[in-house]
């Protein structure tokens, strides 16, 4: 499941993203953050929670990929939330292939996560 918050400013939005990631969830999201895109004052910035997080079906993962590729280098810093070293490895790696600077999180962290998007 994906779930969108979005800040007062309309420049950071927050996903959560559990479970297992379907290619309904994307279909529902991914409209949502292209307008957020749009409103945004400049590069939206995220935050991405990765909750019980488990992965994605493999259409999920085809339309996330093709998502990115459509947008790259439209996005401003990203920061992810997380809680396994899987996952901090997962965004170390994907941040060779984002024009996005992108930066991994530990729960305990949120908040340095939130402050540096913040400062971006």
């Amino acid at each position: 499941m994906i779930q969108i918050e979005h800040s007062q400013s309309g420049d950071i939005i927050t996903l959560r993203a559990s479970g297992t990631l379907t290619k309904a969830d994307y279909d529902a999201a991914l409209p949502e953050i292209e307008n957020a895109m749009t409103l945004a004052k400049g590069p939206l910035h995220m935050l991405i929670r990765l909750e019980d997080f488990h992965g994605w079906e493999i259409d999920a993962l085809w339309k996330d990929l093709t998502f990115d590729l459509k947008h790259r280098g439209e996005f401003g810093s990203i920061a992810v939330v997380g809680d396994t070293k899987l996952e901090e490895w997962g965004v170390w790696l994907s941040s060779f292939f984002a024009k996005s600077e992108v930066r991994y999180f530990s729960f305990e962290a949120e908040d340095d996560a939130r402050s540096w998007l913040e400062k971006t």
